[in-house]
């Protein structure tokens, strides 16, 4: 079931990227062809693009959020361990071995 969900949001991220960088081609397309007919000078061009690209990495930046929100609900519904819970209870149990070692040690001695 894990390498299902992984499988599943890599192809999720790698569509989002692609959509990225087809907007962005096609954007730089529609403003070099909208200079070229003389409707935009090559500064208005170069604005209306950055404003477009700018725009596309703040919905794509509210695309990966609402994803890791996602695997978040999903992962809690899995009853999963995250991995830095996961490391809080080998401390523990690392701490709790020293102690019976010494423990036992002590009553050995």
């Amino acid at each position: 079931m894990k390498e299902v969900l992984i499988i599943f949001f890599k192809e999720l991220l790698y569509a989002g990227i692609g959509l990225a960088t087809m907007t962005k081609e096609k954007a730089e397309e529609v403003v070099t062809e909208l200079i070229k007919k003389g409707e935009l000078s090559a500064d208005e061009g170069k604005d209306v693009l950055n404003s477009v690209l700018d725009r596309a990495q703040e919905e794509r930046n509210k695309m990966m959020v609402k994803l890791q929100e996602q695997t978040e609900k999903i992962i809690s519904s899995m009853d999963l361990v995250k991995k830095d819970e996961l490391e809080v209870v080998k401390l523990k149990v690392e701490e709790l071995e020293k102690q019976i070692k010494a423990f036992t040690d002590e009553k050995e001695a």
